[in-house]
């Protein structure tokens, strides 16, 4: 019958060599994880040997042999496999010297005639203890010396499993001839708690990841021993009756698979809230979060609630919600809490998170994008600027891509971000900083910010659709209004500028007079704005055929040049050349046009520059309604209208295309509304950017005819001109 120690030695070897099997398989495997295997393959065949000859079969002193000289390659194996993790200097690499020599002379033991004396084994063994004893040594003078704080934690965690397992595997050898103390079997136990740590160490690089599996391995602990209890409570009363012992262990097996689900759940939890009450209320604050963000529609509700919620939990001390520009082009910031980041990331910085995104990285962390540039910077030949070959090239376009998107989390102050996905869109980014720490959210976290996250995603929508439902209803009900008001307003309007004509205002004294040319003029004021509703409620036709928008903004710029100069308004046309023609109806852009440089000419009474450039923006980014497309997948022609008066008033830049919202004093509220509608008419998109006494800026984009779909550009006429 196998003791504890011969158990323990063939579970031990049946560990290490899965360990080493699975680091060999895997494909382009670095260097270290062959030196892993390597180590593995050393414990294994120690172990292993170590078992056979304790079964007193034939030939157990060739297996006693074999695990003496695997026992003295170890030091060697787990030196090298170090040296090469932390790349450990040359003092090091004296040290594995050293041990390899050692490895030689206990080979040299192995096969002689030494081997069958009790002393040279002792030597070796003792060789073993104090190379293992130096390595453990060295990682804790490397703790040490480490400036990363994440670094020396890493260190610390494997430098006390490693003092642990020499520990333990020292205290093993007393139960060995000549002392044969009652010595538990610790020493493999903790070998192989220790090789499965180091392995996760290699394939998970974050200490939370680490501190992650710490936990997990405590609430496997507290988790055996609570269905170990209730295993033995169970059958405990049973005694030697043979025949009830069958029944209750079966009872026993119902009742534990009952509860281990709900037990493990409850452990857990307080395994979690024991050990890491931080984490533990972020994730119960984050999940109560997502609860609340399900029934709230707004988008600005949505990411006030978010944003407020993750920075009073004191985790968090940056915090950022992006959304996607209405031009597409970008992503605009519509809230933060801490230090501000960027007011807006353009498509060219935001392409590489994006693409991150749709190939379905559901978030993406500062400190991963980071070490693997680190890693990639290692791949590549000092001063390699250009692809040096087939091999180089995926390599630098890896760190181009990891480039822009550590650029864009630095322009957003995001430690890990989270895109905002809706259909095939991404249409935001939830970003989370903790500065004070270099790896501050662990996978938990991670997963209840990613339900936030998803919450916020169906708000945004649901937004969306909302947004979208309102302007046709507002669009049905102005419709039903429009022919009430042509008869009920304009008739009687009508009459009553007749009649004050007729009385003619020159033959009255002057404030009689003046009376009545106030009420023509106000009645014409009246009536422009039921012919603006009217325009604006009812549907739209228009002739669509490639047009030169340049012409159309030349031809709209005379329209207004005898105004502006009054003004002592400047007006200025940069227009590109061969600018691509639109698929548009000249009058509309030209009602559009216009309307904009007159209200830039009224806002610098004054005098000033009105300045109107066009250019072809590339589109990188879908727009919203306009799934997976990118303005018919090619250029836009984009139109800058850019003047030097006031600005609009920040509380006022979000109303200013609502119907009947207006900051002028005689102002109907109808024009820019009109022209958004006449924009999108045309599939495109218009916004202002402004600043309060340093002018405001119009922009304009339109998408471009494909290059196949027309021969030569076509300048539209633009009629009334």
């Amino acid at each position: 019958m196998l003791d504890a120690r011969s158990q323990s030695a063939l579970l031990a070897a049946i560990v290490t060599l899965a360990m080493a099997i699975a680091m060999l398989l895997r494909r382009g495997r670095p260097r270290v994880f062959t030196l892993f295997a390597a180590l593995n393959l050393s414990l294994f065949a120690f172990e292993m040997g170590d078992f056979l000859s304790s079964l007193s079969l034939t030939g157990a002193i060739f297996w006693s042999r074999v695990a003496l000289a695997a026992e003295a390659i170890v030091p060697t194996a787990a030196l090298t496999f170090f040296a090469e993790f932390f790349a450990a200097p040359s003092r090091s690499r004296r040290s594995e010297r050293f041990t390899f020599f050692g490895a030689l002379a206990g080979l040299a033991v192995a096969v002689s005639p030494l081997a069958e004396i009790r002393y040279a084994r002792w030597g070796i063994t003792i060789y073993v203890f104090v190379a293992l004893a130096g390595t453990v040594s060295a990682l804790y003078a490397r703790m040490l010396r480490s400036d990363s704080r994440t670094e020396r934690k890493r260190l610390l965690y494997l430098w006390i499993g490693g003092a642990l397992t020499v520990g333990f595997a020292g205290l093993e050898l007393f139960a060995r001839p000549p002392f044969r103390w009652p010595v538990p079997p610790l020493g493999n136990v903790a070998v192989v708690v220790y090789v499965y740590f180091l392995s996760q160490t290699l394939l998970r690089h974050r200490l939370l990841d680490l501190n992650e599996l710490l936990g997990k391995l405590v609430v496997l602990t507290a988790l055996a021993l609570a269905l170990t209890t209730i295993y033995l409570v169970i059958v405990y009363w049973v005694g030697d009756r043979s025949g009830l012992f069958l029944f209750n262990t079966l009872l026993a097996s119902f009742v534990i698979l009952i509860l281990i689900d709900p037990l493990r759940a409850k452990v857990e939890e307080w395994v979690v809230a024991l050990l890491f009450r931080e984490r533990y209320e972020l994730v119960r604050t984050l999940n109560a979060l997502s609860a609340r963000a399900s029934t709230v529609i707004g988008v600005r509700e949505v990411a006030k609630l978010i944003l407020d919620t993750a920075y009073e939990t004191r985790r968090v001390t940056h915090a950022s919600f992006y959304l996607l520009a209405d031009d597409g082009l970008g992503f605009r910031r519509l809230d933060h809490r801490g230090p501000a980041p960027s007011p807006y990331v353009d498509a060219a910085t935001a392409r590489a998170a994006v693409e991150e995104a749709r190939s379905g990285r559901k978030a993406v962390l500062i400190e991963t994008v980071e070490r693997r540039l680190l890693e990639l910077e290692r791949q590549l030949p000092p001063g390699t600027v250009t692809p040096a070959g087939a091999v180089a090239l995926p390599v630098l376009q890896e760190q181009q891509r990891l480039s822009e998107i550590a650029a864009a989390m630095a322009a957003m102050h995001a430690g890990v971000t989270i895109p905002l996905v809706s259909g095939p869109q991404v249409v935001g980014f939830l970003n989370l900083l903790d500065d004070r720490v270099p790896e501050a959210f662990a996978s938990d976290e991670l997963a209840a910010m990613l339900d936030v996250a998803e919450q916020a995603a169906i708000a945004v929508e649901n937004s969306r659709l909302y947004e979208r439902m309102k302007e046709r209803d507002r669009l049905a009900a102005l419709g039903e209004m429009a022919a009430g008001l042509a008869h009920e307003i304009r008739n009687p309007l009508g009459a009553i500028k007749g009649a004050a004509q007729y009385l003619d205002p020159k033959t009255f004294p002057s404030e009689s007079g003046e009376i009545l040319s106030i009420i023509v003029e106000e009645v014409d004021r009246l009536d422009g704005i039921v012919r603006s509703f009217l325009d604006y409620s009812r549907p739209l036709k228009a002739t669509f055929q490639p047009t030169d928008v340049n012409d159309v903004v030349t031809r709209t710029a005379r329209l207004v040049a005898d105004g502006a100069a009054k003004s002592n308004v400047r007006v200025t046309l940069a227009l590109a050349p061969s600018l691509p023609p639109v698929n548009a109806d000249a009058d509309q852009l030209k009602q559009v046009f216009l309307n904009l440089m007159q209200n830039a000419v009224q806002a610098m009474p004054g005098g000033g520059d009105l300045t109107i450039r066009t250019a072809t923006p590339r589109h990188e980014l879908p727009l919203p309604g306009d799934e997976g497309s990118r303005y018919g997948g090619g250029d836009s022609v984009e139109l800058r209208f850019v003047d030097t008066g006031e600005g609009i008033p920040e509380d006022a830049r979000e109303h200013i295309f609502v119907p009947f919202y207006t900051t002028k004093e005689k102002g109907t509220g109808l024009g820019l509304a009109i022209c958004q509608r006449l924009v999108k008419n045309h599939r495109g998109t218009i916004e202002v950017q402004s600043q309060p006494g340093h002018g405001t800026e119009f922009v304009i984009r339109l998408p471009a005819v494909p290059p196949a779909a027309h021969e030569e550009p076509a300048p539209a006429e633009a009629s009334g001109m």
